[in-house]
């Protein structure tokens, strides 16, 4: 006898479907019916689009949060984050627009539970400055930052800024202390924007020694005041003009034809003999002369061959370079305590020369730090370093006297060897090395 397969399977599968039939009919189906929510409130009222958290309270809600559903004048939220029974919490959508706010939980619908405005979304344009220090004031331009203090902060990665001053396209601020490089964050009622990049520059301690030169040569930090001499005919009295900073102090310049340092400033005695030191100014070097070569912007030391100074530039017999600005410590005949020779004659000298001649009748910032920690001369010009040159272990400026620290002359010089023609301006000296950062911060700071 021949069965059939195919059959045999079909009448299966009308016998299963017949019993879960029969199951379906003998079983209990029930049927839920939720009740229409009841909301009271929402809060708040108006806020930043997918920013603000919008509140809703009321009752009839239920706990599952994928029933409900917010719309923003027709807009419908992204994100609900949360349902309680009595409470529900909405991000507002990022196209929200001002309007009606409805709630729908199932099928249920609430056309209007109130109206919710949405606020333009503050924008941080610019900052007037890229390069802080602690205490700069900072001017930010943009829009959206409203006019109510208590709703707005600024901070420049650190403690949060004093502001001054608010508009709604304005603030002013306060850099403080403890700040850090990074980008200016703007919170408009607790929404952070973000700004432009800065950098913070390096604190600069104060100086030992600072001319200022407005009206007079008396050292800022209290020391003694510098002194002027001239000797006429060929020097000349020095005058005061308008400088890189308030005032500056002008020299005539002179080319000592008959006798040496015709003019010459005279700051204290050894007030540039320290270890670790650096000296800084502003400089406008007025010489058209080709003739009149190395013009000291200062001078310090105790002989003609052990000394140091910075140059505008060299005579063109010293080589290639020597037009350029240029840093040089000097030592000749020098011995230590127990009276080794430690340099003999000629003198020994260690030049920083500079990569590009000093540019004429323009202000420029200039600096020479010497380090006997890292044995190094740098030359600096606007906060940029120029040349270094390495030191050796009795390359160290203090084992001379500074009997003579002049500005804008040699302190042993010849004659026919010129002195500075030109203005000189915020002139300092430091007790310590500044380091790269430190010099551009110096530059950076004092400059118009």
């Amino acid at each position: 006898m021949k069965i059939n397969f195919k059959n045999i399977r079909f009448i299966l599968t009308i016998l299963v479907l017949g019993a879960v039939y029969a199951g379906c009919k003998k079983a209990d189906i029930k049927m839920y019916s939720y009740p229409a929510p009841q909301p009271k409130g929402m809060a708040p009222n108006e806020g930043y689009a997918g920013f603000d958290t919008v509140t809703i309270t009321g009752s009839e809600f239920g706990d599952y949060k994928n029933a409900v559903k917010v719309f923003f004048n027709g807009v419908a939220a992204d994100t609900i984050l949360s349902c309680e029974d009595g409470i529900i919490k909405v991000l507002v959508p990022k196209t929200g627009i001002s309007g009606k706010v409805s709630l729908q939980v199932w099928t249920h619908t609430v056309d209007s539970i109130g109206s919710f405005n949405i606020i333009q979304s503050p924008e941080v344009d610019n900052m007037s400055r890229s390069l802080l220090l602690a205490g700069d004031t900072v001017i930010i331009t943009g829009n959206g930052f409203g006019t109510d203090l208590a709703q707005i902060k600024v901070n420049f990665n650190g403690p949060d800024a004093t502001i001054t001053t608010l508009s709604d396209s304005l603030i002013t601020a306060i850099v403080p202390d403890g700040f850090k490089s990074g980008n200016l964050i703007v919170t408009v009622r607790n929404l952070p924007v973000q700004g432009p990049a800065y950098a913070a520059l390096s604190p600069v301690q104060d100086p030992i020694y600072w001319l200022q030169f407005e009206g007079n040569l008396t050292d800022k930090m209290g020391g003694a005041s510098a002194t002027y001499t001239f000797k006429a005919p060929e020097g000349k009295d020095m005058s005061y003009v308008a400088g890189e900073v308030g005032q500056a102090v002008k020299f005539e310049g002179t080319y000592n034809q008959a006798t040496t340092n015709n003019q010459f400033m005279s700051l204290p005695k050894d007030i540039t003999k320290q270890k670790e030191l650096t000296v800084a100014c502003w400089i406008y070097w007025m010489n058209d002369s080709t003739n009149w070569v190395q013009e000291p912007i200062f001078d310090a030391g105790a002989a003609r061959g052990t000394r140091l100074c910075l140059m505008t530039r060299m005579n063109t017999g010293f080589g290639t370079g020597y037009q350029n600005l240029i840093g040089r410590l000097a030592f000749e005949n020098v011995k230590d305590a127990s009276g080794n020779t430690l340099f003999g004659t000629p003198p020994t000298y260690f030049n920083a020369v500079g990569k590009a001649p000093l540019p004429k009748k323009e202000w420029h910032h200039v600096a020479m730090v010497l380090s006997q920690t890292d044995h190094i001369e740098r030359i600096f010009m606007d906060g940029v370093e120029q040349a270094n040159v390495a030191l050796t272990t009795a390359a160290d400026q203090t084992i001379f006297t500074h009997s003579k620290v002049y500005i804008g002359a040699p302190t042993n010089g010849t004659t026919k060897e010129p002195a500075f023609g030109g203005m000189i301006d915020e002139f300092k000296v430091f007790n310590y090395a500044l380091t790269t950062d430190q010099v551009f911060t110096e530059y950076y700071r004092s400059r118009k």
